[in-house]
């Protein structure tokens, strides 16, 4: 089931994200997460009452910029990604979209691409470890 986060849910998403996350990823903190829930649009898929994913979009004037996206490793393949992403485009409607992405995520890739976003950019170093993102974007 997909629903908007709540506050109650800040600490189980917590959980998933530093289990989901190294530290050189630069994982949310709970307060970022409490903020984000307030400010933005978090949406979480739970199975069995248990957070297992969630979606973070930033509004934009023109666009939604996705922030974040995390499956619970034990609930990966079974298109959870896929599922919060074909919600949040039916909540959002026609706007353009942006994200982020490590140029070495080739999963992530591969599912971005499988709804319509293209490659924009190489942004050099755009990650504290010195990795390259790419820019990607639907318009």
């Amino acid at each position: 089931m997909i629903t908007k986060a709540k506050p109650s849910d800040a600490k189980e998403l917590l959980e998933l994200e530093n289990s989901s996350f190294a530290s050189e990823d630069s994982p949310l903190k709970l307060k970022s997460f409490y903020y984000h829930i307030k400010n933005n649009n978090l949406f979480i898929f739970k199975e069995d009452r248990k957070i297992v994913g969630y979606l973070l979009w930033l509004e934009r004037k023109d666009y939604m910029r996705l922030y974040s996206i995390c499956v619970d490793k034990n609930y990966k393949n079974l298109k959870i990604g896929s599922k919060l992403l074909e919600y949040s485009f039916k909540e959002f409607g026609c706007k353009g979209y942006s994200l982020e992405v490590k140029t070495t995520n080739m999963s992530a890739i591969k599912l971005y691409e499988k709804y319509g976003f293209k490659i924009k950019k190489t942004l050099k170093d755009y990650y504290d470890v010195g990795v390259d993102a790419y820019l990607m974007t639907i318009v």
